[in-house]
């Protein structure tokens, strides 16, 4: 007789034991793990989600603290764990995207980099060119640069939301991340 949801977790708060842990892993795993698989899409990956979450469940004691319904424990916890991978893997990715992107340019000296930078911002417009060189190459604040330049604050930043766009369309994301990290640019408040 297959017991619910409600009588397992009962059996496992109360008897605390492998058998009741047995029961419940039986009834559950084949169905968590195609849960977790229709998530993270790779069998491996989700058998490891599934083994961590009830080898956690057992040595952690999770079924003392539930209070609501253990097949909503059960199938939130495996989402929230796929997803959280998910998270981990496409921030991997993007971390090593950005790595392999600085490594496009392996033959470029800092000089090189430099000088196709500024010629990108030499080809901006007059006055966003202006308004860039005041405020990222000299270092000089918004406020700064529209008193030198006769300006409003409002028109800086509006050459400069502009600058950033036409450096960004103009130059490789790795040397665009270069201008952005390396004090080339030292304010853009």
């Amino acid at each position: 007789m297959k017991k619910s949801p409600k009588d397992i977790l009962h059996d496992l708060q109360r008897e605390r034991s492998e058998a009741s842990f047995d029961i419940f892993f039986s009834c559950y795993h084949n169905h968590v793990l195609l849960w977790a698989n229709s998530i993270v899409k790779d069998p491996d990956l989700a058998k490891d989600i599934v083994q961590d979450f009830f080898l956690d469940f057992w040595q952690h004691k999770r079924y003392l603290s539930i209070t609501t319904d253990l097949s909503a424990y059960v199938y939130r916890a495996i989402r929230n764990a796929a997803l959280k991978h998910l998270d981990r893997a496409k921030k991997m990715v993007s971390d090593e995207s950005l790595k392999d992107n600085f490594q496009e340019f392996p033959l470029y000296r800092e000089l090189d980099r430099k000088e196709i930078i500024y010629t990108a911002i030499n080809n901006l417009p007059e006055k966003c060119r202006e308004v860039f060189t005041h405020c990222c190459i000299y270092g000089k604040t918004y406020g700064e640069t529209a008193e030198d330049l006769g300006v409003s604050i409002n028109t800086v930043r509006t050459h400069m939301t502009r600058a950033f766009r036409l450096l960004r369309e103009q130059l490789h994301p790795s040397l665009f991340l270069l201008l952005l990290t390396r004090d080339i640019c030292l304010e853009t408040n």
